[in-house]
Parts: C-alpha cells; structure tokens; sequence
C-alpha cells in the first residue's frame, strides 16, 4: 500500500510518511496544489495560478502522471542512506582508531 502525497511549490513529495523536500518537480504545472494518492485512488487538489485559491478537486485513478516525482523522492532517498551509512561508517572507524590508540598508550 502506497500513500503518496506530492507539493510542487515546496518540491516536497512523501511517500509513506517518508518526506524529501527541495526536488525538482517542474514538470509539474503550476496550477496543481497537491496531489494525494491513497494506493489504489488518489485526487489532485487544483488552485488558480494567478490567486493561488483552490478551485477544485480531480480524481485520479493512476499516478503514471507523476511517475518523475517518485522517481526522484527515490533518488533523495538513496542518497540519504548512503549519506547515513558513510556517517555510520566514519563513527566506526573513528571508534577504531580510537580503541586502538588507547591501547597502544597503555602497552
């Protein structure tokens, strides 16, 4: 099950409670508030370009539409593991050396 939901003004796109911001979703037209995807059905909440007010709801029955959305909350997901596991790698080796130093010291 999939809950998708996409901000084109923020660059924001959230997938199962996993949220990137700052993406490029100019493909996007500038007439599209959000689009909410629900796993099987979804809508996309409609504004006015020029007054920013909403002025409807379309449903939706498929998200290929925004397929270049998912696809980039994918990669800002993968970069953000690889960000953490590098971290996670770097505090290891730090705790390594450090080990290693205070045994040496004490030989």
């Amino acid at each position: 099950m999939m809950r998708l939901i996409i901000i084109p003004v923020d660059g924001c796109v959230s997938i199962d409670g996993v949220p990137f911001s700052g993406l490029d979703l100019s493909f996007m037209t500038s007439s599209v508030h959000a689009v909410q995807w629900y796993d099987t059905h979804g809508e996309v909440e409609v504004k006015n370009p020029v007054t920013g007010r909403m002025v409807a709801n379309e449903v939706i029955t498929s998200i290929d539409a925004y397929q270049p959305a998912i696809d980039a909350w994918q990669v800002a997901k993968t970069a953000a593991e690889a960000a953490e596991a590098a971290a996670a790698a770097a505090a290891a080796a730090a705790a390594l050396a450090t080990a290693n130093s205070r045994a040496s010291t004490s030989l």
